[in-house]
């Protein structure tokens, strides 16, 4: 859990920041640190048993979204007043800041999925480790000869 606050409140942070960047820097930058950021957060929550992940995705998810709106209230008019004081301030339409906003969604429900992707790749791995050795132990009793009674 303590993974979960530490990640859901600098994600709360992050995410009116990469709105910010998202509407007057770049788009695709906005988005790649965005992506970066669900990394950062895969490589912390990914070594806990599927529970105690799962619960702390859904709780990451739930720290960012909710307090993303209160610093997003915070934030947004600091970085307003200081882009127009020092440049031009570029509005999103509202179908732009909606697709920000469920990319946002979409990269933190991706964490599910990536947990998912590394569960069924080391069930694979195990499988596949488990399916050599059996063919390796069948491969060692075609040639044992103890077996036929005759012998060779």
């Amino acid at each position: 859990m303590k993974y979960s606050i530490i990640l859901g409140v600098a994600g709360s942070a992050l995410i009116p920041v990469l709105y910010e960047v998202y509407a007057n820097i770049s788009k695709g930058f906005a988005v790649f640190l965005l992506f970066l950021w669900a990394v950062v957060c895969f490589y912390k929550l990914a070594g806990f048993p599927t529970k105690e992940c799962m619960l702390a995705i859904t709780c990451l998810i739930a720290y960012s979204g909710i307090l993303g709106i209160v610093m997003y209230v915070i934030i947004h008019p600091a970085v307003q007043s200081f882009l127009e004081k020092n440049s031009k301030y570029y509005y999103l339409t509202l179908k732009e800041e909606l697709l920000f906003f469920a990319l946002a969604i979409g990269v933190m429900l991706l964490l599910y999925i990536m947990y998912f992707g590394k569960v069924f790749v080391l069930k694979s791995i195990a499988r596949l480790k488990e399916n050599s050795s059996a063919a390796g132990k069948y491969i060692d009793n075609a040639f044992d000869s103890s077996e036929d009674g005759d012998g060779l």
